[in-house]
């Protein structure tokens, strides 16, 4: 019987709850654009029949401007009532309008962050209650949404490097503002970290580190601050060698790494053999790199996410920099087209290589020619057209070209033959943005982008006539690139301090063409193209993230992402789930856990560790699956004391359908097809990552080490047994010291050791014919085991000393480092080398090359 009632009041209860919410969907027709609240109380009334009861507390004599004539009962409740203050109770057939009690009162704060000098937007921006550390920071474009309970509601603003700001809300209403943060004028001031208390909310998660533009004016390499450098000092972050380019991430290879630049992918980052990166420090606001409990709203790669945001520019006053090096000149300027509407930043880099080397074999009336140089522009416009609606287009060019001209004449009969060699590969990205905010809780973004790469290789050779004028007699050229058009539209929705929600859509068009190849000779009268179609494919993505503050203690992150990858034969979708989960033990000791599933639509096929422009992208197809990955991860945040700061993690990740030559192929001549030169495997990789860090005082840095094993598996490679994955780094430490002598002098130690990547080495050669010259003969390497054999450990030691003088306009720095100071001879190739000994018989020795010795620099930059 008991049971028998239970039911009828739980179907009672249910009834009365979906008539209370159709009542509340009743529309209302209201006539005029402006009622006092008494008259549509009246009018609820009237045409509804429902009852309003409400305290004497409403002013019902204030008047409303209606936005819509026909509207539901609950819209015009919210337009009449300060949902702050009261709420409305239904009971049968009538409305209870009662105050909520003064404790339960919430209010909001929202906007947007700025530089008080430039009027920069601040990116992760600390926004929180120093009361109870619960808080939000603010998004990539320094938009905040902040609510909280009005008694006691006390919000602190923090900012790496910034004064601190705080604002009182409990004698206020919802409040739009935009702050503006002061940069601290003292050096030794500067905060490496936000309050300590703050340091655990809201997307700061582990295996997140956050590069602000403070964190690059060390200098590093021949008198560059380049990124990527200091990227290599974090735990679980290496290059592949000496003169590689390219980051390996938790022992993925380079292509598994989502770079974006202002949101566009850029495929190729590295400028002359990875000894610098292509983006130019002066154009960089900040960075974020993700190697683990991914975000929903990146995918496309499974290693890491590296996302880089170009400066705004200053909305006050024109300033800049530029600096002149052994190898590079660079020039930085910007300032507002209309002050506090417009503004802009432009910065350029070219390097004068090939003017040096020119000069120098002309003195020397070489018969040889050698030029390489690389060039970079950055350019960002934006405008503020109100506090709702801001303009973003971004811009980046960047370009290597390589040239070697040789001229061979004959000692014999006076024949003269010239070759021109050139390798050329770039960059071209371009984003639209528009930002838009709906309203305090609501914020959009809307991009239109555009990403280009592309290589290009040419082989000319010319031989003297009778008439001593040369004549092209052979010509070869291949050529790869890929182009991407995007459109991507994303949300932030924040409808409580507690929660914090972003979802979104993208869609991408990739054309891509894996290489062609043009040959003539016209010594024998051979023409022959070999060209790939180009390879066509729309990329589809839905995701939704949501991050909610449980408590004081327990913080989540969960999310969903769903893609699809579309070709005209073959079509993939994937359901990619992630989850991040952050235990506050005490103030100062977290505890942090997270799982990613993340697939990967575009391939590298690569020959070598190098990862040099010749390695080329290929798309998923009917024989060639996306590589699926699955990591988890847990660590631990130890604030030991206000200096020092200990992180510990270990990390599991497992990938299958990674790709690998199947046979000994090197660079692709578009005569075989793609699925039966590469073999699909698996793999798997453990490691642990320590870093610990001294962030305040005189002397900083930090200490950094990996333990990590990667093994990879595929059929018909190695007898099917697994080998070492070809970024199988056992052990790499790092350590930084930067010490500041006084004001005007500071010098930075970096040391950084690796133990050897396996590789394999051909234990025979066989001859072939060439492809190139007819009946000319060529070696042609036979493989057996792969990665059987280790290169040596590398190890080296950069110094960088500045010396800073303010002048009456600016500032200026005198910068010597030097560059693997004691001259570390670390292989950056290993070959095998072929020798024949007395009796004739061949023998084989495993030789490396060193491309990058000690290197002194010297370099002169001016702030004004």
């Amino acid at each position: 019987m008991r049971f028998t009632l239970t039911l009828i009041f739980i179907s009672l209860l249910s009834i009365s709850s979906f008539a209370q919410k159709v009542s509340l969907k009743q529309k209302i027709n209201l006539h005029k654009q402006t009622y006092k609240i008494e008259q549509i109380f009246q009018e609820i009334q009237s045409q509804t029949g429902i009852e309003l009861s409400y305290t004497s507390q409403i002013n019902t004599d204030e008047k409303i401007r209606i936005e819509s004539t026909i509207a539901s009962l609950d819209h015009y409740l919210q337009q009449c009532i300060n949902t702050q203050k009261f709420r409305w109770v239904l009971d049968d057939n009538k409305i209870f309008i009662i105050p909520i009690p003064s404790k339960e009162q919430t209010v909001r704060i929202s906007g947007f962050i700025y530089d008080a000098d430039t009027g920069e937007s601040l990116i992760n921006a600390s926004i929180y209650n120093p009361n109870s550390h619960i808080g939000t920071v603010s998004n990539n474009f320094g938009f905040f949404s902040f609510k909280q309970q009005k008694q006691n509601a006390q919000v602190r603003i923090s900012y790496v490097g910034y004064e601190d700001t705080n604002i009182d809300l409990s004698q206020s209403a919802d409040t739009v503002v935009n702050i503006k943060l002061k940069a601290h004028k003292i050096l030794n001031e500067v905060k490496v970290l936000a309050d300590e208390n703050a340091n655990n909310i809201n997307h700061l998660f582990l295996s997140t580190y956050n590069i602000t533009a403070q964190d690059l004016n060390k200098k590093s390499v021949l008198g560059e601050d380049d990124f990527y450098r200091n990227l290599l000092y974090l735990p679980g972050v290496q290059s592949a060698n000496e003169a590689s380019s390219g980051l390996i991430v938790r022992s993925g290879s380079p292509d598994q790494n989502l770079v974006l630049l202002d949101d566009v992918p850029v495929y190729y980052q590295s400028h002359l053999l990875g000894l610098f990166s292509i983006f130019n420090p002066d154009a960089i606001h900040q960075a974020r790199l993700i190697k683990g409990g991914f975000p929903a709203q990146y995918g496309g790669r499974i290693s890491s996410v590296l996302d880089i945001r170009m400066k705004d520019g200053n909305h006050k006053k024109i300033e800049g920099d530029f600096s002149i090096g052994l190898l590079t000149t660079k020039l930085n300027i910007r300032g507002p087209i209309i002050k506090e509407k417009t503004s802009f930043n432009l910065s350029l880099r070219r390097s004068y290589l090939d003017l040096i080397s020119s000069a120098l074999l002309n003195l020397a009336d070489s018969d040889v020619k050698f030029s390489y140089y690389f060039g970079d522009l950055n350019f960002k416009l934006s405008h503020k057209f109100s506090n709702r609606d801001k303009l973003y287009l971004s811009t980046y060019w960047g370009g290597d070209l390589a040239k070697l001209q040789a001229t061979d004449i004959s000692f014999f009969d006076d024949e003269a033959q010239k070759s021109i060699n050139k390798v050329a590969w770039g960059n071209f990205t371009n984003s639209l943005r528009w930002n838009h905010v709906y309203n305090d809780k609501l914020f959009g973004n809307t991009s239109l982008i555009l990403s280009r790469y592309t290589f290009l290789v040419k082989d000319i050779r010319e031989t003297k006539d009778e008439n001593n004028v040369y004549k092209e007699s052979f010509y070869h050229e291949f050529y790869s690139g890929i182009r991407d058009y995007s459109f991507k539209s994303e949300f932030d929705y924040i409808p409580q301090s507690k929660y914090y929600n972003k979802f979104g859509i993208e869609a991408n068009f990739h054309r891509t063409k894996p290489g062609s190849s043009f040959y003539d000779n016209a010594q024998v009268d051979i023409e022959d193209s070999m060209k790939d179609r180009n390879i066509d494919a729309l990329e589809f993505a839905l995701y939704f993230q949501n991050q909610t503050q449980w408590n004081k203690k327990l913080l989540t992150s969960l999310g969903l992402r769903f893609t699809s990858f579309m070709l005209k034969s073959k079509s993939y979708i994937s359901l990619e789930p992630r989850l991040t989960a952050q235990y506050r033990i005490n103030p100062k000791l977290s505890l942090n856990t997270g799982y990613s599933m993340m697939s990967q639509y575009m391939h590298l096929i690569t020959s070598s560790t190098l990862n040099l422009p010749t390695d080329v992208w290929l798309p998923v197809g009917e024989n060639i699956k996306p590589i699926r990955s699955h990591q988890l991860n847990m660590g631990s945040i130890w604030q030991i004391s206000n200096q020092w700061l200990l992180n510990s993690e270990l990390f599991y990740k497992h990938t299958k359908n990674t790709l690998e030559f199947s046979k000994n192929a090197y660079l692709y001549e578009g005569k075989h097809k793609w699925s039966s030169m590469v073999e699909a495997g698996k793999g798997w990789s453990t490691g642990f990552e320590l870093l610990i860090k001294k962030h305040k005082g005189n002397t900083q840095g930090h200490l950094a080490y990996t333990l990590a094993k990667s093994e990879v598996k595929y059929k018909y490679l190695n007898k099917g047994m697994a080998y070492p994955s070809p970024y199988d780094r056992r052990h790499d430490l790092s350590i930084q010291v930067s010490q500041k002598l006084s004001s005007k002098i500071d010098i930075n130690i970096n040391w950084i050791f690796g133990s050897g990547l396996p590789l394999t080495i051909p234990n025979m050669s066989v001859n072939t014919l060439s492809p190139y010259q007819q009946a000319e003969i060529t070696e042609t390497p036979v493989f057996s085991q792969r990665n059987s054999v280790r290169m040596p450990n590398s190890q080296r030691m950069d110094i960088s000393i500045n010396f800073k003088k303010k002048k009456k306009r600016g500032t200026r720095v005198w910068n010597l480092s030097f560059y693997n100071i004691y001259n570390r001879k670390n292989a950056s190739y290993v070959y095998l080398q072929q020798k024949y000994n007395d009796q004739g018989k061949s023998e084989y020795n495993i030789k490396q090359l060193s491309f990058f010795g000690f290197i002194p620099s010297v370099s002169y930059s001016y702030q004004f």
